[in-house]
């Protein structure tokens, strides 16, 4: 007997290697691994897909077409209600915007990314705004994602109607602090060479992932030879190790600052915000490492900086429980959106730079939060 090959065989690759790029990451992901979970040999990949890169941008488009068709499908009443619902029914596929899509040409990357951007921008657009609909709309795709980001399990629709509200403080607008991006100044340089090194990695790590740097690249970036880095780092992953654990060692001494300046959790919890909000404007690619690089480091490693993150929330969440008394859960979530929705306005192109507008990703950060002065309580989560 002939077996027939399904009509749909590729929505059906496509599904599985979106499942498997969030959940295990891309470089970690063969395509044999897609061709087991969708019952084909590998071969079979090969007609609908010339290779995983190939999959991987299928796998991006179609993620971020759900979401244009689901935006598409709100009301005057309930406008973000079915993009709300379509999140939450592919929370994981989240992590292919935040992580997976830096393994495509950027250029490709930017008109999809785009095409989301500017239909979010013509929702949550006010007379007068300039570029304060943009920012805006990377803030609500920033509580958006957070989903993919934490554990934090509901029922639907509870959790529904506490992103409906963490959406409803991101879209609402503007603010006073909305408006063009305003150019840093250059700044100077580290002098010492490990500095320079560290600097020049973290950058060529976002923009190419660390998959894509090899050591010969850092070395160029800082004017030496190859074996001269070795005078410094003795592997590439020493020198994501030491970023990953400066960055770790800056936002806990910050916090560490905060509480010990006050003894009013509100206070610290509206001042912790401005300083993470200014760490990932200053350093953005830092930021994106600690978001996506993690993995890249030995299991024990990657488990003491994942540890230490979720301990740094825990003191965010706990601090909220003095300003909002939704259940644990809810300020967690609540805390993650605050969290991913500033790391989005710090890293994605285009986003406001400089020290300068710090005070924008704070305010948004805040906002979403609901310390801005202006607030409602959370729903239960």
């Amino acid at each position: 007997m002939v077996r027939s090959r399904p009509a749909n065989r590729r929505e059906l690759i496509i599904e599985a290697a979106t499942t498997a790029f969030a959940a295990r990451g891309y470089e970690n992901v063969a395509m044999s691994a897609v061709a087991e979970a969708v019952g084909v040999r590998p071969s079979a990949l090969y007609r609908h897909f010339a290779n995983k890169e190939a999959m991987l941008a299928a796998a991006f488009e179609g993620y971020v077409l759900d979401l244009r068709e689901a935006l598409a499908a709100g009301s005057e009443g309930d406008r973000f209600g079915p993009l709300i619902d379509r999140t939450l029914a592919h929370r994981a596929a989240g992590r292919l915007w935040i992580r997976e899509a830096r393994y495509l040409p950027a250029d490709s990357v930017a008109v999809v990314r785009e095409g989301l951007l500017a239909d979010l921008d013509a929702v949550v657009a006010a007379p007068g705004d300039g570029a304060g609909a943009r920012v805006r709309s990377i803030a609500v795709l920033g509580v958006l994602l957070s989903t993919a980001m934490h554990a934090t399990e509901s029922a639907v629709p509870p959790m529904r109607a506490l992103l409906s509200a963490l959406v409803s403080r991101a879209a609402a607008g503007p603010l006073a602090a909305d408006g063009a991006p305003v150019v840093a100044p250059r700044g100077l340089p580290r002098i010492a060479k490990r500095e320079q090194i560290l600097a020049a990695a973290v950058e060529l790590f976002a923009a190419r992932t660390y998959d894509g740097v090899a050591l010969d690249d850092i070395a160029a970036a800082v004017d030496l030879a190859p074996s001269s880095i070795y005078n410094h780092f003795a592997s590439k992953e020493e020198i994501l190790a030491s970023a990953l654990h400066r960055a770790n060692g800056f936002v806990q001494v910050d916090l560490d600052e905060v509480l010990a300046a006050t003894d009013d959790p509100g206070v610290a919890l509206h001042a912790i915000v401005e300083r993470y909000a200014g760490f990932a404007v200053r350093h953005p690619g830092m930021t994106q490492a600690i978001v996506s690089e993690i993995g890249e480091l030995t299991e024990r490693e990657s488990a003491v900086l994942i540890d230490a993150q979720r301990a740094y929330v825990g003191e965010w969440v706990h601090l909220y429980g003095s300003v909002d008394h939704a259940d644990s859960s809810a300020r967690r979530v609540a805390v993650m959106a605050a969290i991913t929705a500033v790391n989005q306005l710090a890293c994605t192109p285009g986003a406001p730079r400089g020290a300068e507008r710090a005070a924008l990703v704070t305010a948004y950060g805040r906002r979403i939060l609901g310390v801005d002065g202006a607030r409602a309580p959370l729903p239960r989560a």
